[in-house]
């Protein structure tokens, strides 16, 4: 196993596979603890916000309008940033003395720190995955006699459940459709968004729109989706493959596709 140590090692880029170790233990008695925590951009994964809303316990619109932000990114979609505290530290507005109060259901970004992932497009479809240390000066973490794979910090911090949920998400994303031109339309921009990101606000466009009319769902799954937010999740990433990259991931139900036909003079 490849060890890195970030006090031996600061100059260049370190690439460090799943089993290759680094060294790291942080803990309350450090005397940066919580300062990672401050001053940061920490952008927003759906299940983030799925874990995080419900930590939280509120609904998504309710945790997107006060503790995010967001913004539009080079594809033209939206991105959602957790919003820091307007005190002179810009605080996680989860932290506090004795750690974060969510750390059950803390973002990605938090728990694979200080790792970073240096994965590409065609490494990622080859299945591997790289990752380097990250530099933080102020962290005293590094300074410590404590090793461990790569593959083991992922385990122990509970990253896999995260993986999994957004590798759909990443797959949308990495699409070369939508990195042709920038999306500038802001109802396709909308959709996004509430599929993406506002899941309970999704439901609700679910069963009172026409949606389950349009349509073919099976029964199972809409029961599922009342109550399921990551049931809800999966749905409402097959309803943006339908709708931006024309992928038939959703059946229109006959009669539907019938009345289109004949409305457009079609046998």
């Amino acid at each position: 196993m490849k060890s890195f140590s970030y006090a031996e090692e600061k100059k260049g880029l370190t690439v460090l596979t799943p089993e290759d170790g680094f060294r790291f233990h942080c803990h309350p008695g450090r005397d940066c603890f919580n300062r990672c925590c401050r001053n940061i951009t920490i952008f927003l994964t759906p299940y983030d916000i799925i874990r995080m809303k419900n930590a939280a316990e509120m609904t998504s619109s309710e945790f997107l309008s006060h503790y995010t932000v967001t913004m539009i990114g080079d594809a033209g979609l939206p991105v959602v940033v957790l919003k820091m505290q307007e005190d002179e530290e810009k605080t996680c507005p989860f932290v506090c003395g004795d750690g974060c109060r969510i750390y059950p259901d803390r973002p990605w970004a938090c728990r694979i720190y200080p790792l970073k992932p240096e994965s590409t497009k065609i490494t990622e479809k080859a299945g591997k995955s790289y990752y380097s240390v990250m530099e933080v000066p102020f962290c005293h973490g590094f300074d410590t006699d404590r090793e461990i794979a790569v593959k083991e910090w992922i385990q122990e911090q509970g990253v896999g459940p995260y993986l999994e949920m957004e590798a759909p998400f990443k797959k949308i994303l990495a699409d070369n459709r939508l990195g042709q031109t920038k999306i500038t339309n802001e109802k396709i921009q909308q959709m996004f968004y509430l599929a993406c990101y506002d899941v309970d606000r999704f439901r609700r466009f679910v069963f009172e729109s026409t949606f389950l009319g349009r349509f073919d769902i099976q029964k199972d799954e809409i029961e599922a989706i009342r109550d399921d937010d990551l049931a809800l999740y999966q749905l409402a990433l097959r309803w943006i493959e339908y709708g931006m990259l024309a992928q038939h991931v959703l059946k229109v139900k006959p009669e539907v596709l019938a009345a289109g036909k004949k409305e457009l003079g079609i046998e």
